[in-house]
């Protein structure tokens, strides 16, 4: 995922966005490229003396930026593009129309201010970054690949007692009749869900979404590519079970249309445990027994 900041000169606003976005996004630096530049940068310019000041008062060292002019590569490439101010935003709009923000209300230029004034544009960038990584602007469902299964068994190992090994996800996605999405924060993988499309019929095999990411909607996200994909295919439910202590998961599964139908016996090892079949259905009604 590539972010891009925008400001005029590329030496004070956007650098220190792109500062602050970066110290708060390390664990997906791997995955994540953050960048800043300015619509009339002097190519090579140094952040202003107030910039570098108020992000070493936060313990970010930014005396090694050089000022970047913006062009068509950097805005092709960016997935997201945050301007500080009002006039960016209307300048980069007819270029990069649904991929380009105002970040909050537009940030207030500290140029030529004094070290409060920068420490209170500073304070101004890092509230709005805060809202918008609070947001679900970041989340992507995508088609699981063989690059996500690295991350994704190590969900997968965190959230069963009896997981699904790394070979398990590599056969399943090369499956001709497997679903499998991936929900990516910032491009990295947070969670995922595999099934397999049998005559029309899904079955969910696994699903589970990292720890840290849990009631961001994650888990609501990928049931809905299911959904979509199920409808698009006229496709006639949806099925899985479920631990029946687990009440976080039923109730997940009850929101999105799921009833218990059925439950087996002892499904579960470590602990045994019955599982309730939860299933959705897309053909009209069913009688459905559930069961207590």
């Amino acid at each position: 995922m590539n972010i891009l900041f925008v400001c005029s000169g590329n030496t004070c606003r956007s650098p220190m966005a792109e500062a602050i976005f970066k110290s708060k996004t390390k664990e997906y630096e791997n995955y994540c490229n953050v960048l800043s530049c300015g619509l009339g940068a002097m190519p090579g310019d140094t952040a202003s003396d107030g910039a570098v000041k108020a992000m070493a008062d936060r313990g970010i060292d930014i005396t090694s930026h050089r000022a970047r002019q913006i062009n068509r590569y950097l805005i092709e490439e960016a997935d997201y593009i945050f301007c500080m101010g009002l006039s960016h935003y209307n300048a980069l709009r007819p270029f990069a129309e649904n991929k380009v923000y105002l970040l909050g209300n537009g940030i207030s230029d500290p140029y030529g201010g004094n070290s409060d004034v920068y420490t209170k544009c500073a304070d101004e960038i890092e509230k709005e970054i805060n809202n918008i990584l609070m947001s679900d602007i970041f989340f992507r469902t995508e088609a699981m690949s063989i690059n996500d299964i690295e991350i994704v068994s190590e969900i997968e190992k965190s959230n069963f007692s009896e997981p699904w090994s790394k070979d398990s996800f590599v056969s399943q996605i090369k499956k001709n009749y497997a679903l499998c999405f991936t929900e990516k924060y910032l491009g990295k993988p947070v969670g995922y869900i595999c099934a397999d499309n049998i005559s029309g019929e899904i079955y969910i095999g696994t699903v589970a979404v990292e720890n840290s990411m849990r009631r961001r909607g994650a888990a609501d996200r990928l049931l809905e590519a299911l959904d979509g994909f199920a409808d698009k295919n006229k496709s006639s439910l949806i099925t899985l079970e479920v631990r029946v202590s687990n009440i976080p998961a039923l109730n997940l599964y009850g929101k999105h249309g799921f009833k218990v139908v059925g439950k087996r016996k002892n499904f579960y090892r470590q602990p045994s445990e019955d599982a309730y079949i939860m299933t959705k259905f897309f053909d009209g009604d069913k009688d459905e027994n559930t069961c207590n």
